[in-house]
């Protein structure tokens, strides 16, 4: 950066505030003794916030009021590379050589360059007049905008939030759901309004199981927009109990577990065997067989195909169990 080329550019009787910021950014590189610099098109259209056939006509008045020299210069397979640029810091442009040159600028009354215009015709256009006359040009009225209706926050299906207290339905759900005076009233009659017939019935009968929870919980319960949102949803399925297990299949996952040791050696294919695996198919658990060697100082004198279960029968009195131990004798 040559802060001398600056003050340079800047001392430049320019009326053109673009032309005279394309002959800034130039200088803002430009070296401080030769007054030389390269910087892009590109560069040069993001710093004055010009496209970049401006820029380049810039240039061009810049070039013909002998301000600026440019040399292209192309690499050895033809391809241009950004062109190199020479300030001529030795001269000032002066109001005279303004009014005096002819190009794509005029010097204006009251200050200021504008490009020049191709004089065009028709209805709103202010044609050439004789100095302080003025050429009436007819205005057409403003047609106003024509705005659609926007619904409210909130409608659905032609209903608003506004009236809520108008609302029987909604407001015996209230009555049943017990909110507090703190929560907002309207924003629960938003999402009311979104329920079909039967989810409001739905909402309206899962009040109850809903309170008993969050007493149970000792926790508090939802504002009605939360509650209408979605919540109502976890207190309207109705869970089937599970039977109680029995015995032999609380033996059966205590056999399973990871934890369990000693037992009794149930040989695969015997009838034990078909007894414990009518519980784990009764149970839906799954049980395999595992094979061990032998080994005479542990009580098993020969390999063996079965499982160590908690008892040599499952302890049930009734079952499949029950009916698999009678038909083997026991």
């Amino acid at each position: 950066m040559s802060v001398q080329a600056v003050a340079w550019a800047l001392d430049q009787y320019i009326t053109d505030a673009a032309t005279k910021l394309v002959l800034i950014s130039l200088a803002n590189y430009a070296d401080k003794r030769t007054g030389e610099c390269w910087p892009t098109i590109a560069r040069i259209c993001e710093e004055s916030c010009q496209s970049k056939s401006t820029v380049l006509r810039r240039i061009g008045w810049l070039i013909e009021q002998g301000l600026v020299e440019k040399t292209e210069v192309h690499e050895a397979s033809g391809r241009q590379r950004a062109n190199h640029y020479r300030l001529m810091i030795m001269k000032n442009l002066t109001r005279d050589d303004v009014a005096s040159t002819q190009g794509c600028f005029s010097d204006v009354h009251g200050g200021g360059c504008q490009a020049e215009t191709l004089p065009v015709s028709g209805e709103g256009v202010t044609a050439d007049t004789p100095e302080g006359v003025t050429a009436d040009t007819p205005i057409e009225p403003l047609e106003e905008p024509k705005v659609s209706p926007i619904a409210p926050k909130g409608a659905v299906r032609g209903e608003t939030s506004k009236g809520w207290e108008q609302d029987p339905t909604y407001l015996a759900f209230l009555a049943e759901y017990g909110p507090s005076q703190a929560w907002p009233k309207h924003r629960g009659h938003r999402q009311w309004l979104k329920l079909t017939d039967d989810e409001r019935k739905a909402a309206i009968a899962a009040i109850p199981l809903c309170r008993a929870t969050c007493l149970k919980e000792r926790r508090k319960m939802s504002d009605p927009s939360t509650y209408l949102r979605g919540t109502f949803k976890n207190f309207t399925v109705r869970l089937t109990p599970r039977a109680p297990e029995s015995e032999a299949v609380k033996a059966l996952r205590r056999a399973l577990g990871p934890n369990f040791t000693g037992g009794v050696m149930v040989e695969h294919g015997s009838p034990q065997w078909a007894a414990w695996q009518a519980v784990a198919d009764e149970a839906q658990l799954p049980l395999r067989a595992i094979g061990y060697a032998a080994r005479p100082f542990a009580g098993r004198p020969k390999a063996v195909t079965g499982r160590y279960m908690p008892s040599e029968w499952p302890p049930s009195r009734d079952g499949p169990d029950r009916q698999q131990q009678q038909a083997a004798g026991g």
